[in-house]
């Protein structure tokens, strides 16, 4: 698939040298307190943007129960494959998945919640994306928002405490969202009142 940006899902093997990293990663994180981070909770309806395979995915699709539901957006169909073998595996109903460069064809301020970790630097047409996030996000939603890269975890950042490799993002979020919250190399956002 290639989207209307000209944005390619990542290679194979570059797909699978991303899950095993991705993998042992996991081991030296608890990605359920990370979900949690921006106060997910039953009935949300959640975003996971970039989804992957699913480290964020199914954790939010468990926090907010049947009444809840989890959109897990990517590009990539290897990712999709994987995201719906786990929807068998761990029985969700409320787990839908989305192959797509960045339009969601979902309702306009209909979500809750938007995760986009780790995915920002992979994207083409970032402003495309932040226009679609910020369409579905409800006033007041909350964007996770976060990135491992080395000169983020070195300390490497901006007066404002944004990573300083990550600048373009406060471009992109500058009078739209408020950071309500940085923690363990998250930034919570929060969208503001049109």
């Amino acid at each position: 698939m290639i989207g209307n940006d000209g944005q390619k899902p990542m290679p194979w093997i570059a797909f699978k040298t991303m899950t095993i990293i991705m993998g042992i990663r996991k081991k030296f994180r608890n990605i359920e307190e990370e979900v949690c981070l921006c106060g997910i909770k039953i009935n949300d309806h959640v975003l996971d943007f970039g989804c992957g395979i699913g480290f964020n995915t199914i954790p939010a699709a468990q926090k907010v129960g049947d009444s809840g539901k989890v959109y897990a957006l990517d590009i990539n169909p290897q990712a999709i494959k994987i995201i719906n073998k786990k929807i068998v595996r761990f029985n969700l109903r409320n787990v839908e998945p989305i192959l797509s460069d960045c339009k969601t064809n979902l309702p306009d301020e209909s979500i809750d919640i938007v995760y986009l970790h780790n995915t920002f630097p992979l994207l083409k047409d970032k402003k495309g994306v932040f226009n679609e996030i910020y369409r579905v996000l409800k006033t007041r939603g909350k964007l996770s928002y976060m990135s491992r890269k080395l000169s983020y975890l070195a300390g490497n950042r901006s007066s404002e405490g944004i990573p300083a490799t990550d600048r373009e993002l406060t471009e992109y979020l500058n009078s739209t969202y408020k950071c309500i919250k940085e923690e363990k190399g998250h930034l919570i956002f929060e969208k503001l009142n049109k």
